[in-house]
């Protein structure tokens, strides 16, 4: 009897789903793009590649990446006093490029030793962030 409670339900709910209309839009770009809202609409919900075709990056993918570096510019610096208090800023940066450098053996070391599968994407990002460091800073 549960059984088929069970099944009488699921096809209840897939009634519903089965009634979704979904629309099939181009965008900026020419990419396709499928939405539950007609095409014109705000809002993409996902993009799908047509095939044999290269693709760049789209205009908000460009607008992003220009924010993102006139953030990144760097500002004036101003001479910063070292531990030892001379103001010497070339041993200040070779002291963080080292220790940037033995973070990121650390790091491999442990990506190599294993972890879970859900710190494998901020392991990712911690890497590329001290390469990004090394290779901007540290010659």
């Amino acid at each position: 009897m549960r059984a088929l409670l069970v099944v009488a339900l699921l096809f209840h709910a897939s009634g519903d789903l089965r009634a979704a209309e979904i629309y099939r839009c181009e965008g900026e770009s020419g990419e396709v793009l499928f939405s539950g809202r007609p095409c014109g609409s705000p809002i993409a919900l996902s993009t799908e590649r047509p095939e044999g075709v290269a693709q760049g990056l789209r205009a908000s993918e460009r607008e992003w990446l220009a924010a993102r570096d006139a953030r990144r510019a760097p500002a004036p610096r101003r001479a910063r006093e070292t531990r030892s208090g001379r103001g010497n800023g070339r041993s200040d940066k070779a002291y963080q490029c080292r220790r940037k450098r033995s973070q990121l053996e650390a790091l491999n070391a442990q990506m190599r030793r294993g972890y879970k599968p859900g710190r494998g994407e901020k392991l990712r990002r911690r890497r590329s962030a001290y390469e990004d460091y090394l290779a901007a800073f540290c010659s």
